[in-house]
């Protein structure tokens, strides 16, 4: 049986169903009174429990072999806490969030959660994603092509030069079921990104190709969008659409290498270009992602079930 965290979000939504797919009995860590989508099925059960009050977690790693921490990394430390020895793969998701140079309380907490996984050695893998877009609401490119139908003028904070590399959720979950099953990945660390970085401006222009609109990119200088910030909210007492802190990490390049993911993992993402076709063009025609499920490793790297 595996453990999930997170399984109400948005990838998690979609990788349950390939766990259970593949054979597996999934346990789902689900906040109390949090609804799911999830049909019942013999191979699922639902956990009500809180990663922040740790009485809660109380036999959430019965008879579990492996873990997938799909929640907040600043939680990794309270879910290793309530984890017992027999639970030796835990697969931590965090972001890229942490390599942003402008000061932020959620950098500190992307950062402190990626200390403790690396802090428990082999018993953990983690995984830096990029950026994720896919089908319904990735609350990212999905959110932009919406924008984009309704109006085709969009604000771009600075230059739009900054590099974007975005990356398909269905090749995360391949990199997450890669990383769950492979003995030689214990304790490694892996960038998850897409093939090729773009300029802001280009990824713009890809995903308004995608939805039939040619985009009209309304350049804001930084220094005006910084004053805009801060002079609204005080005249105004109301909060502008972008604070401070987002249109200065709008100006930094979001990169990330993939080799050590494509060699270890067979982490080969699609492009933006056939990734974006698949969700909003003719991509029922594409191969299915991701690939096949295979079984978490114990200490001795021997697969093992439930």
């Amino acid at each position: 049986m595996i453990l999930v965290t997170g399984a109400t979000g948005y990838v998690g939504r979609r990788l349950v169903p390939h766990l259970m797919a593949g054979g597996w009995s999934v346990r789902c860590l689900v906040r109390p009174g949090r609804s799911t989508a999830f049909a019942p099925h013999p191979r699922l059960v639902l956990h009500r429990g809180d990663l922040e009050q740790p009485a809660t977690l109380a036999g959430v790693d019965d008879g579990i072999c492996a873990a997938l921490h799909l929640a907040h990394v600043r939680y990794t430390g309270a879910l290793l806490a309530a984890l017992g020895p027999h639970v030796t793969r835990v697969v931590v998701v965090s972001s890229q969030r942490g390599n942003s140079r402008v000061p932020s309380p959620s950098v500190g907490q992307v950062r402190e959660g990626e200390r403790q996984a690396r802090a428990a050695g082999e018993r953990v893998v983690l995984l830096r994603s990029s950026m994720i877009y896919g089908p319904d609401d990735d609350r990212n490119l999905t959110r932009l092509a919406a924008f984009l139908r309704r109006c085709r003028w969009l604000p771009v904070y600075g230059d739009g030069q900054a590099l974007q590399q975005p990356v398909h959720v269905d090749d995360v979950i391949a990199a997450l079921l890669a990383a769950l099953t492979r003995p030689a990945v214990a304790g490694r660390q892996y960038d998850l990104a897409g093939p090729q970085p773009m300029a802001y401006s280009e990824l713009v222009e890809a995903v308004g190709r995608a939805v039939g609109v040619r985009p009209r990119l309304c350049h804001i200088p930084v220094n005006v969008a910084l004053a805009a910030a801060r002079w609204v909210p005080a005249a105004w007492g109301r909060r502008v659409g972008l604070v401070a802190e987002q249109i200065l990490r709008l100006q930094e390049d979001k990169t990330a290498s993939i080799t050590a993911a494509t060699a270890d993992l067979d982490f080969v993402p699609m492009g933006l270009v056939e990734g974006l076709t698949q969700v909003h063009g003719s991509g029922s025609a594409l191969p299915a992602r991701p690939r096949a499920v295979g079984g978490p490793v114990d200490r001795a790297g021997r697969g093992a079930r439930d």
